[in-house]
């Protein structure tokens, strides 16, 4: 069996500020390998659903650039899984609301009692 099996390499572009609407030039780039198809994913489908499976994908892309250093955005998930921001934004609040942490670049959130911008570098 292939050890690579549902994994992948994604590049995150970090660009410099510029006035609202312009973008800026690319100031550095990190390469995150992400795991979008796990062997237990069939699985998770057959049992709870297509709803459940992108929670529980959406949690696991999180924690892997997490652990890499990074935060993914919206779009980030958006381009990974193929499904809308809104769709997303629903399922990150339903997955918050039953005790998930679900980190994302671009939201502001409290964390150990100070306000921190996400999209900050994670330690």
């Amino acid at each position: 069996m292939n050890m690579d099996f549902g994994k992948l390499r994604y590049h995150i572009a970090t660009r410099k500020k510029v006035k609202e609407g312009q973008i800026g030039e690319i100031v550095s780039t990190k390469s995150l390998r992400l795991t979008l198809i796990d062997m237990n994913d069939e699985d998770t489908l057959s049992a709870q659903g297509l709803s459940e499976l992108r929670k529980k994908r959406i949690v696991r892309l999180t924690e892997e650039a997490q652990k890499q250093g990074m935060l993914l955005s919206y779009e980030d998930l958006n381009a990974l899984l193929l499904s809308s921001v809104s769709t997303l934004k629903r399922d990150v609040s339903l997955l918050e609301k039953h005790g998930c942490v679900v980190h994302l670049k671009g939201r502001r959130k409290v964390l150990r009692g100070q306000k921190v911008a996400e999209g900050e570098k994670v330690r």
